[in-house]
This record gives C-alpha cells, sequence and structure tokens, in this order.
C-alpha cells in the first residue's frame, strides 16, 4: 500500500498537556490537534498501578476526567518521567450521566 498510515495498537497512550491544582489534581488539558485549552470540571475517579518493579517498572496515576463539555478522558502521568498522557478518550456523558 501506498501512502499508508503507520499503524499504532489501539489504545496507547499519546501525550497530553495538563495543567495542575496545588494538589497535582488536572484542572485544564490540552490534546494534541484538538485546539484550545479546555478544563477539566471533575474527577470521576483516580487510581494508581505500580508494576514489573522486576523487570521495566511502571509506576503511573490515573484519572478519569469530565471536561467543561462532556467528553471523558482517562489520562495519567507517568511517575517516572514525570510526564502526562491521555489514555482514552470517549464520548460525552449523558446531562445526568
Amino acid at each position: 500500500m501506498r501512502n499508508a498510515t503507520p499503524l499504532r495498537p489501539l489504545g496507547s497512550p499519546s501525550p497530553i498537556r495538563v495543567r495542575v491544582d496545588r494538589r497535582g489534581d488536572p484542572v485544564e488539558v490540552r490534546v494534541r490537534g484538538r485546539g484550545r485549552p479546555r478544563k477539566v470540571v471533575s474527577i470521576r475517579e483516580s487510581w494508581r498501578i505500580d508494576d514489573e518493579w522486576w523487570r521495566c517498572p511502571v509506576s503511573r496515576l490515573y484519572h478519569q476526567a469530565v471536561l467543561e463539555q462532556g467528553e471523558i478522558l482517562t489520562l495519567y502521568r507517568d511517575l517516572i518521567d514525570g510526564r502526562w498522557y491521555v489514555q482514552k478518550v470517549g464520548p460525552p456523558t449523558a446531562p445526568n450521566g
């Protein structure tokens, strides 16, 4: 195939810019190629994953964030390199969901 877009696994993380509050919680995100920064209106849940310490350590703090227009992002801060990534983008939530 000519001019084919390179394949990448589904759900692979992409870098994201995140502004945090004093506690380190996300308050604003900017997804590459998606325009202006958007406010985080709530964090549905947060969790931490520490794994594979014996091979290649993984240490991440995940947040499921709801943005101002209802879009849901699963994002995380890599606690080893300090960078933020978006893992998954979901559709807007229902008005009472």
